[in-house]
């Protein structure tokens, strides 16, 4: 009974110094990277603006949508 705890122990310890996948360091994605530089843009007096920008535009306020277009919000300013 002594010898199998032992052996129970002995394998339970080599398993616990075996290195982890979770602790592991991780590779950034290179796809997601490329992702974020494609970000959607609306066109503001020649400039590129960011996605979410909002401006004040014929008494109502736009916002620069996902799809890189002007969204008239319906609030005026």
């Amino acid at each position: 009974m002594i010898s199998k705890i032992a052996i129970l122990a002995a394998l339970l310890a080599a398993v616990l110094t075996l290195p982890s996948q979770a602790r592991a360091p991780e590779k950034p994605a290179s796809w997601l990277l490329l992702a974020q530089e494609r970000l959607p843009t609306c066109e503001l007096d020649g400039r590129k603006v960011p996605q979410g920008m909002t401006i004040c535009r014929d008494g109502y306020v736009h916002t620069c949508g996902r799809s890189g277009r002007w969204e008239k919000s319906g609030k005026s300013c």
